[in-house]
């Protein structure tokens, strides 16, 4: 993953992911999916990027 891209459309604050464009908060994906882990979702809590890719512990 190049994570010194930055897509301006994704804001993210997430550092320990590998998408996480480490510069800025921002996402260095092009898009991301959005999923829930519940069955019927009536809060953001409800929600999660399934993009989400823990950064590699080097």
């Amino acid at each position: 993953m190049n994570t010194n891209c930055q897509n301006k459309c994704i804001e993210c604050t997430v550092v320990n992911c590998a998408n996480h464009s480490q510069t800025e908060n921002y996402c260095a994906l092009d898009k991301i999916r959005v999923g829930t882990h519940e069955s019927n979702p009536t809060d953001v809590r409800c929600t999660n990027c399934n993009s989400f890719q823990p950064k590699s512990q080097s």
